[in-house]
């Protein structure tokens, strides 16, 4: 006999909770911090390129009324959404305990779920933008004069603006055709529902881009409002030229000029523009002209300071309605929504809630402790336990930078106090740090996953290998140059080191999240869950980690939401600009002018692999990861797929049919190479951000040559053997 239980969760109760459950927490939290209480542990949220550098501290512009009022308003709606992450660990726990105990259908948990993280992504958008959380290219920007850097936040706040006020009024007609026509402006789509058994209506998960929309924008103008009051007391200071500011104000005014005049083109017209209006101006133009322009004026804005994902929605729109005419713009909801409703893209905030809780639970802290007890006594191994905490780490976390910082400020005090050579000790960190890109549970991996049209659990597999590869052969390489020369990397003293007894104690203390972390990837490699699946199960699991080390408190779990908030908008937000921007070039037919401009150069495909390696080394000086794959992606495996790999030197090639999965494992480890790369790698900036004063640029810079030198290796013999990458998914998938 069979217990089967067929439970559907009733419409008004999903609304219902996520109306009542953050009042809930928010008077649970309030109450326990008037009582004393305190988040544990630090914070592993992504933390910008050149931020807490240290250095004077700068001017905070006061704002007014109007900022008080939106920050409020953004704060209070960041908050709200961002304890809607607490119901997904048990929503998740309850869906594998039915479907696989009791064989029953539960597709709604994993529709409610997504839709719930699409619209906490948008309404995260304006707290993300106060809380600095959205990632820009700021390498020369930080280096300009500070009324130069008010002039140029002046000037790009433009791009903001044309993204947001577009997203919004667009958004807002994505939504009046979901719902009921006596109520709204709606047509065609009345009362939609989704094609689902449980056949939940659309419109308020649509409503959230209008909404979203509208908190950015207003956060946006408290932001303009900031940059002025910043520029004006810059401007009474400056002692210098102020030519390049003047020019920047100018540029801004003739700019905004330009879009307040389009916006009323756009609300008076139809199909005849009004009398030097630029809809449609560009319609002529070729497409290798208009790729120059396009991605030239993408890093002219990058590089200006605006976030990646502002930049790229902004040029989207304005290449949307220059090339074509203001109906286009309505494609922007039709890109958004996908992307916001993607059930694999949901694992992303999944995985950084566990990360994050895990970290509040001590358990990053704890780990090093262990490894760096048991592998003290060799030569270098602190720099070794430094790799093997950051691979752990690096399975627990899946979030690139959250490792770098962290293990730097575990890890790299106690190696300078032990003597080691800085930059064994520096370069350690960083490329341990940066294996959250390739092993599982990557979150690049997800998105690589979601874009190419590829498991993301043949990913994970195909990753491993490589992964525990590159782990090796960095602290291969730590052990040689501590045993060449044992002052780079002194052992630990004999009288610190401890007995077996202790030894085993400590890792005593490690098994419950080792055995969480085996068990979420264990379900992905086994193919009992799928990655999100896993990824609420190790949510949950997350939580009763915390229980046992008594960390899960109310401060933590809010600290936990917030950051899983704050970087997860981050990443998304990123999606949907750079969705626009390279979607419109792809439906130009920007895809066919580079496949056909590759080819005709009459490269071979191992050839055309390596330019794309260089290329994709290139824009990781610049872009972050997320911003890398979404340009580059989407254009670069159609290409690859068309290629045959047969091998070169007599050694095997790639088949057909795993192309795809061995291009992506490259690309994992090729975003590893970015992330070290001098002068603009992130991770240089990152460890730079919690280095002592007297560590410079230059040695951080040198420190990360041995390390590339062994990513390079590590790139070449995964395409040299692929069966490294291919080996274990045919093996488990067939």
């Amino acid at each position: 006999m069979t217990l089967e239980i067929n439970f559907v969760l009733p419409h008004w109760l999903y609304w219902s909770v996520l109306g009542l459950l953050p009042l809930v927490v928010m008077f649970f939290v309030d109450r326990s911090f008037r009582r004393g209480a305190r988040v544990d542990g630090g914070d592993t949220a992504e933390v910008p390129a050149g931020e807490g550098q240290g250095g004077d501290i700068p001017y905070r512009p006061p704002g007014n009324l109007f900022t008080t009022l939106v920050d409020r308003l953004s704060g209070f709606s960041g908050r709200y959404v961002a304890y809607w992450a607490l119901i997904a660990p048990f929503a998740f726990a309850y869906e594998v305990l039915l479907r696989y105990a009791f064989n029953s259908p539960t597709n709604w948990v994993h529709e409610s779920m997504t839709l719930m993280f699409g619209m906490q992504y948008l309404v995260a958008g304006a707290f993300a933008l106060r809380e600095g959380g959205h990632v820009r290219v700021d390498i020369l920007y930080q280096r300009a004069r500070p009324v130069n850097k008010a002039a140029l936040d002046v000037m790009t706040s433009v791009f903001f603006f044309i993204f947001t006020i577009a997203l919004m009024v667009t958004g807002w007609k994505f939504f009046s055709q979901s719902v009921s026509d006596e109520y709204f402006f709606g047509s065609s789509y009345a009362n939609e529902t989704s094609f689902t058994e449980w056949a939940i209506q659309f419109y308020p998960v649509k409503f959230m881009l209008f909404f979203g929309a509208l908190l950015l924008l207003l956060q946006g103008f408290g932001q303009l409002i900031r940059d002025v009051q910043s520029l004006r007391h810059h401007w009474r200071l400056h002692q210098g030229s102020r030519t390049f500011a003047r020019v920047m104000l100018l540029l801004a005014v003739l700019l905004g000029g330009w879009t307040l005049f389009e916006m009323v083109n756009v609300a008076v017209t139809d199909y005849e523009s009004l009398p030097f209006s630029l809809e449609n101006s560009l319609s002529t133009v070729g497409i290798g002209s208009l790729t120059l322009v396009m991605f030239g004026a993408l890093m002219v804005v990058l590089v200006a300071g605006l976030p990646l994902a502002f930049v790229t929605g902004g040029l989207g729109v304005v290449f949307l309605y220059l090339v074509g005419d203001q109906f286009m713009l309505n494609l922007m909801p039709s890109r958004i929504f996908p992307m916001m409703t993607n059930y694999q893209l949901s694992a992303i905030p999944l995985f950084i809630f566990m990360a994050s809780v895990l970290e509040k639970a001590g358990i990053i802290e704890e780990l090093f402790d262990v490894v760096y007890k048991w592998m003290g006594g060799l030569k270098a191994g602190l720099a070794i336990a430094t790799v093997i905490a950051s691979t752990l780490l690096a399975a627990m976390v899946g979030v690139i930078g959250a490792a770098v910082v962290t293990m730097g400020l575990i890890a790299l005090p106690a190696m300078l106090k032990r003597n080691y050579n800085p930059e064994i000790a520096i370069g350690s960190i960083m490329a341990g740090g940066t294996l959250g890109i390739l092993i599982p549970p990557s979150i690049l991996a997800i998105i690589y996953g979601v874009i190419a049209q590829q498991s993301v659990g043949e990913l994970y597999l195909g990753s491993l290998i490589p992964g525990l590869l590159l782990a090796f052969m960095y602290g291969f390489y730590c052990w040689l140059r501590g045993t060449l020369n044992i002052e780079l990397a002194p052992p630990m003293p004999v009288e610190d080191r401890v007995d077996m007894q202790e030894k085993l104690r400590l890792l005593r203390n490690m098994l419950a999240p080792i055995i969480l972390v085996i068990l979420v990837l264990g379900i992905i490699f086994t193919g009992i869950a799928t990655p999100v699946e896993a990824a609420g199960v190790g949510t949950f699991g997350s939580l009763i980690v915390a229980a046992m080390h008594r960390r899960l408190t109310w401060p933590n779990l809010h600290a936990a939401c917030m950051t899983t908030l704050v970087a997860s908008a981050m990443v998304m937000w990123i999606i949907f600009g750079a969705s626009i921007f390279v979607g419109f070039y792809i439906l130009q037919g920007g895809q066919t002018f580079v496949q056909e401009l590759i080819s005709g150069a009459g490269l071979g495909p191992y050839a055309v692999l390596a330019l794309m390696m260089v290329l994709l080394v290139a824009l990781g000086m610049f872009l972050d990861w997320v911003g890398i794959l979404l340009l580059a992606v989407p254009i670069f495996v159609p290409l690859i797929q068309g290629l045959s790999f047969d091998g070169v030197f007599g050694l095997p090639g790639v088949a057909p049919a795993d192309v795809s999965l061995w291009f992506g494992v490259i690309y994992l480890v090729n975003m590893q190479m970015s992330f070290l790369s001098p002068p603009f790698g992130y991770a240089l900036f990152y460890i730079k951000g919690v280095c002592p004063p007297h560590i410079t640029m230059a040695q951080i810079f040198r420190s990360s040559f041995p390390f590339l030198g062994i990513q390079a290796l590590g790139l070449l013999l995964v395409i040299l053997f692929p069966a490294l990458v291919t080996w274990l998914p045919n093996l488990a998938y067939g």
